[in-house]
């Protein structure tokens, strides 16, 4: 039996909300919840519903105490870890973020005003680790890339790669580089 592309885009959103649930807090399901239902209405142009969400999603919040900003807008795959109910979370709308990622406490995921709006971007390849409260700032993490506590990533990296915040060195598979 073929599946119609609806019948798959709805098993898949509905696998993706099974592994959210099961790798997450209930406050961090909550919150990726709420964006995948989002994201939803927003690519399905259900602007009216998703501007009632959005109250809704200000309710929870406000009730459950989360601080999280999680734009509806970005591009959220699949295996995501909030450890921590993603306390001070940001992600930009720029933002796309591919499966099998850890975020922890207070990161930011965001863009440079400056630089035209074609040219924004924060992508965030597969397999990538985020420590507490690091910044990702219009770049690109190519696959497997670990970024360490409070650093700030504003240059692409290359796979494999580890960045930490005091020697401000990228250690990769070929050596070190500034």
């Amino acid at each position: 039996m073929k599946l119609g592309k609806e019948s798959v885009e709805k098993n898949s959103f509905l696998k993706t909300i099974a592994i959210d649930y099961k790798n997450n807090s209930k406050k961090s399901f909550v919150i990726l919840l709420l964006y995948r239902i989002m994201h939803f209405c927003f690519i399905h142009k259900l602007y009216v519903l998703n501007l009632f969400l959005g109250i809704i999603k200000g309710l929870i919040y406000f009730l459950l105490n989360i601080d999280a900003q999680i734009s509806y807008e970005a591009e959220i795959g699949s295996d995501i870890r909030l450890p921590h109910s993603a306390n001070g979370v940001v992600i930009s709308s720029y933002a796309i973020i591919e499966d099998h990622q850890t975020i922890y406490h207070q990161v930011t995921i965001g863009v440079n005003e400056k630089i035209p709006k074609e040219e924004r971007k924060v992508i965030i390849r597969e397999n990538c680790y985020l420590s507490a409260g690091c910044k990702v700032i219009s770049c690109e993490l190519s696959p497997n890339c670990k970024i360490g506590p409070n650093a700030v990533a504003y240059k692409d990296l290359p796979t494999n790669s580890i960045l930490v915040s005091k020697c401000e060195m990228v250690h990769s598979q070929n050596g070190l580089s500034e």
